[in-house]
């Protein structure tokens, strides 16, 4: 138990590191130096590296974890670079270099968690409380400290912090180091439990990305139009505290709630209830005003989402549960190919292009949820 909360420290930490990111990342970039098109190449950078992150599982289950896990320590060089950079192209390639290196750091850890089927609920609601609340630090403290540091020492600050952490989930991981196996297996066995989930995660993960990144930046215009606010404040200081602190003192709750229901198996009816409130939410926050805007955008639907997807990961994983988290990894990779591509084609200009992403993939993520669902009753009648 010392070592997963040393593990769960580590995490957190990790998550101060995306918090600090995140928030800095979609105004900075997408308000300040470029356009909104560049949070598009961005949410591409983060998810495409970790394409391959389903075959560097099953490759970990075979020599070892730890190794794999060492190696995304490296992220700390690319890090660094992300907001010392000028050049779009050169910051969208260390954005996908560093979310290389920490999706090993990551991914392997979570493969620890999913382990303990029995305990998944509670034990990933320990792990999640954690990382949530180093995300709110992350994005309470980034704005303030990168004001006050300026690119080079807030880039120092962000990269230490991050080599911390990685330390830490090294240190602190208690799962199995090897399975007895080859890759190949590992990706078959996996791939023959878990093609039916594909899917879901897909479709869902393209319409969350869209919608959390647009309306993100959307949230940075509502801040300024709070009539509280005067012009001579600065309004970043409370976007941090909109975007992430107060969201995740306010899912601690739903956090907990989601534990316990998933370990008496309510994972998929729990995820049913995430997507449906996720359309809902984002269909409607783009037309309400800016304190309205603030309130819906802090109500806690993350918990039950990656809760339920992490529980149906376990409770469908017979072992290689490196190989499993890698697979949940590389779905979503691949969105975020699929986003650039989209993007490519059809830009994200206006309003009605938003609606219509955000219903086709969160719509058709929730229709074959409802359809599994039923399925399964079915086959257990």
């Amino acid at each position: 138990m010392k070592k997963f909360l040393v593990m769960v420290l580590g995490l957190s930490m990790l998550e101060v590191v995306y918090g600090m990111y995140y928030t800095i990342s979609r105004p900075y970039f997408g308000v300040d130096l470029y356009g909104a098109w560049m949070v598009v190449y961005l949410i591409g950078a983060e998810y495409t590296p970790s394409l391959f992150s389903f075959m560097l599982g099953a490759l970990g289950d075979s020599i070892g974890r730890r190794v794999l896990m060492a190696i995304g320590g490296l992220g700390v060089i690319p890090l660094f670079h992300i907001f010392t950079l000028t050049d779009w192209r050169q910051v969208v390639v260390s954005v996908g270099l560093f979310n290389l290196f920490s999706w090993l750091v990551f991914t392997f850890a979570m493969s620890s968690i999913i382990e303990d089927r029995a305990r998944i609920g509670s034990k990933y609601s320990v792990a999640g409380l954690g990382m949530g609340l180093g995300w709110g630090i992350g994005a309470l403290i980034a704005w303030p400290l990168f004001n006050y540091l300026g690119n080079y020492l807030f880039s120092t600050t962000l990269s230490t912090i991050y080599a911390l952490s990685s330390l830490l989930v090294i240190i602190g991981y208690s799962g199995k180091e090897r399975e007895n196996t080859t890759p190949i297996s590992a990706l078959k066995t996996v791939f023959s439990e878990l093609h039916w989930f594909a899917p879901i995660i897909l479709f869902s993960s393209i319409g969350l990305s869209i919608a959390s990144s647009m309306t993100s930046i959307l949230l940075d215009y509502k801040i300024r139009e709070l009539p509280i606010l005067n012009k001579s404040f600065d309004s970043r200081l409370f976007y941090g505290l909109f975007y992430g602190t107060i969201p995740v003192l306010a899912g601690t709750p739903a956090r907990i709630i989601a534990g316990r229901l998933v370990d008496n198996r309510k994972e998929e009816k729990l995820l049913l209830t995430a997507l449906s409130s996720y359309l809902v939410l984002f269909l409607v926050l783009p037309f309400t005003p800016p304190i309205l805007y603030i309130l819906l955008w802090l109500i806690p639907i993350y918990p039950f989402y990656d809760t339920s997807i992490y529980a149906i990961l376990s409770r469908n994983t017979n072992k290689y549960e490196a190989t499993a988290t890698g697979f949940l990894a590389s779905i979503n990779s691949l969105a975020g190919v699929l986003i650039i591509i989209l993007n490519t084609i059809k830009p994200l200009e206006n309003t009605i292009d938003y609606l219509v992403r955000i219903s086709f993939f969160l719509g058709f993520s929730l229709i074959f949820t409802i359809y599994r669902n039923l399925r399964y009753r079915k086959e257990h009648e």
